[in-house]
């Protein structure tokens, strides 16, 4: 996250004493980077006024899981535009998006169980699909009209465009390679290729390789971020891929999700699939999509993170310094004859030695 985007939150709780908690800047973050996609196309002031609304809603979302203090909302647009793009975005952004390093608890995974059913019944009985059906089934008494299409069948996450392997898949990966950060970009890239504007695409070729599209995404935004814009060696590669290839292989084993989740797009996929999807992907243009913009945000985030750290560690390192230098040991000021203080010093007795040394000697001559 970039520097403007935590003063912002500050400012949307001015009255908040310490540090922004990390899940609050982790999902303003992860927010910001899902609505370059999902909103791709704003007016000029609302695109002024973006990263505002995610923090706000990112604020109105955790307030009371956080027990954040009140908001006050100085939007930099004029009100009633703010209000309209708040909603946009509030709208469009899913509220279910991925938490970095989340791990689903046996709870988590019967209630993950419990939602399907249940909603697998809702579309059941809803009028929508009682059409659907008879429009499948071509019953003769409600014939379909002419030019009118099927309505697809839904996947099973329901209001989520995505499989529903593939959300709990990318947590797994999480879990087992790292790191958490990174989460919420690979959420918001598999968003913007596999379920672009709130849809599931129409690419065959994505569609066909599915899991290879996670673990390439993955395998992308991790070298980013953790390498940083250093070289991937060969050796790297191999040792990522071979990772990432693993827990896609244990992800269906490992994971209780129903049968149904899994008939999806889900296949098992090897290395070739894995660099092929990779090149593709430059071929694509994926790789300069709005998402992409959420790793320099993560990068921009870290980099913080570690001046803070240094600044912190330069501080403990005064502190220590001055704690041995007790009257009882020889840390004492007057002994560091090596101090800055001390060399000046000698360096301007040494001047006015030598000065001397001249005068005594113009004087003789």
């Amino acid at each position: 996250m970039n520097r403007s985007l935590e003063q912002t939150l500050f400012s949307l709780i001015p009255t908040h004493t310490g540090p922004l908690p990390q899940q609050l800047l982790d999902l303003a973050s992860s927010l910001l980077a899902q609505s370059r996609h999902r909103a791709a196309t704003l007016k000029p002031d609302e695109e002024v006024a973006r990263p505002y609304a995610c923090a706000h809603i990112a604020c109105e979302r955790l307030k009371t899981s956080l027990n954040l203090p009140p908001i006050q909302p100085r939007p930099p647009i004029g009100p009633r535009n703010y209000k309209r793009l708040y909603n946009l975005l509030d709208n469009v952004l899913p509220a279910g998006s991925v938490t970095p390093g989340r791990v689903r608890t046996p709870s988590a995974k019967l209630r993950e169980q419990q939602e399907y059913q249940r909603e697998r019944e809702l579309q059941a009985q809803s009028p929508l699909a009682k059409k659907t059906r008879v429009a499948e089934t071509g019953s003769p008494s409600k014939a379909r009209p002419l030019g009118v299409s099927p309505v697809k069948k839904r996947s099973a996450a329901g209001s989520d465009v995505l499989p529903r392997w593939m959300r709990p898949t990318l947590r797994f990966l999480l879990s087992r390679i790292g790191p958490a950060r990174i989460g919420p970009i690979v959420a918001a890239a598999l968003d913007s290729i596999v379920g672009p504007h709130g849809k599931r695409t129409e690419d065959d070729w994505v569609l066909a390789r599915m899991p290879a599209v996670l673990g390439a995404l993955y395998m992308y935004v991790w070298r980013r971020v953790v390498l940083a814009g250093s070289n991937l060696g060969r050796d790297q590669y191999i040792k990522i891929s071979k990772q990432i290839l693993d827990a896609l292989a244990r992800a269906r084993d490992e994971l209780d999700l129903p049968v149904e989740a899994w008939e999806d797009g889900w296949r098992e996929i090897k290395g070739k699939d894995l660099d092929a999807t990779l090149l593709k992907g430059h071929e694509k243009g994926w790789y300069e999509m709005d998402w992409v913009g959420g790793v320099k945000d993560l990068l921009d985030q870290g980099e913080r993170r570690d001046v803070e750290e240094g600044e912190e560690r330069g501080e403990e390192e005064r502190e220590e310094t001055i704690k041995i230098r007790k009257p009882d040991t020889m840390f004492q000021e007057r002994y560091d004859f090596l101090s800055e203080d001390k060399l000046k010093k000698y360096d301007e007795w040494k001047a006015g030695i030598l000065q001397s040394i001249k005068a005594i000697q113009a004087g003789k001559a």
